[in-house]
């Protein structure tokens, strides 16, 4: 389910923004819930399967992950030690230069692996999102640079899927599409899932570097609120084409729309 506060929509427009905002009292990085547990198990099952594709690290990255596990006061030292215990996706960028992704603890990524994006830089990492070099890149640019110590921030990321597994990393791309193909306006509301990311960013001040995690949350659109469809009825009737690309929803979004449409009211 998606927590009441992380719900992504405050209007009935689609919006590309940054949306970042300090992380209040209460508010911590990490978090966990009644389906931690399972997500630690489906992590295991994963890394079991592939270690080496979800979890990679350029040499010379090894004292920011030591920093990481420091700042987030768990025990371990290292990448694989620290994702294995929490339910986040865990990435460590460069702060300044080029900011190149440089470790990676990622099992529950949605379209994109390690293998596509370790050693890039942000800008280059970004530039499949519409937009994102002319309205985000500088924006993002300044606050990895400008981030200081002990002040976390967050923002939300959020996308539709015609499943509610967690790991849609590029490997799954044959069975989503085949997933996709199942999707009618009958049973959209059912068979698509808002899934929304929890996005924290925090200083690594010794290293200079930011350690980004993200937080999977995910939900029937038929088990959204009557409020919560009709906002995402108007984001989705607003998105432009090349951004519902991105997305990944123009195959479902047709239908997605029709069953909306029939049950916002």
């Amino acid at each position: 389910m998606i927590p009441w506060q992380y719900f992504p929509f405050f209007s009935s427009r689609f919006e590309l923004r940054l949306g970042v905002a300090p992380l209040g009292p209460g508010q911590p990085v990490l978090e966990a819930d009644e389906a931690t547990a399972g997500e630690l198990r489906e992590k295991a099952r994963l890394l079991a399967e592939m270690p080496e594709y979800y979890e990679q690290a350029l040499p010379g990255s090894e004292r920011a992950q030591r920093e990481m596990a420091a700042v987030l006061g768990l025990p371990g030292q290292t990448m694989a030690e620290i994702g294995a215990i929490v339910a986040e996706d865990l990435l460590i960028l460069r702060a300044t230069g080029e900011q190149e992704l440089i470790a990676g603890h990622l099992c529950f990524a949605n379209g994109w692996c390690l293998n596509d994006k370790l050693g890039r830089p942000l800008l280059e990492i970004h530039a499949p999102v519409p937009g994102y070099a002319e309205k985000l890149g500088s924006p993002t640019r300044n606050l990895l640079e400008r981030l200081k110590p002990g002040r976390p921030v967050g923002r939300l990321n959020w996308s539709m899927k015609p499943t509610n597994r967690l790991d849609l990393s590029p490997r799954w791309n044959d069975w989503l599409r085949s997933v996709i193909s199942e999707v009618t306006a009958a049973n959209a509301g059912e068979r698509c899932f808002l899934r929304v990311e929890r996005q924290t960013l925090t200083a690594l001040p010794e290293s200079g570097c930011v350690l980004f995690t993200i937080h999977t949350y995910q939900q029937a659109v038929a088990t959204l609120t009557a409020e919560q469809r009709g906002l995402l009825l108007g984001v989705l009737e607003t998105i432009p084409p090349e951004m519902a690309d991105y997305k990944g929803l123009t195959p479902v979004l047709g239908s997605t729309l029709r069953w909306l449409r029939d049950n916002s009211q």
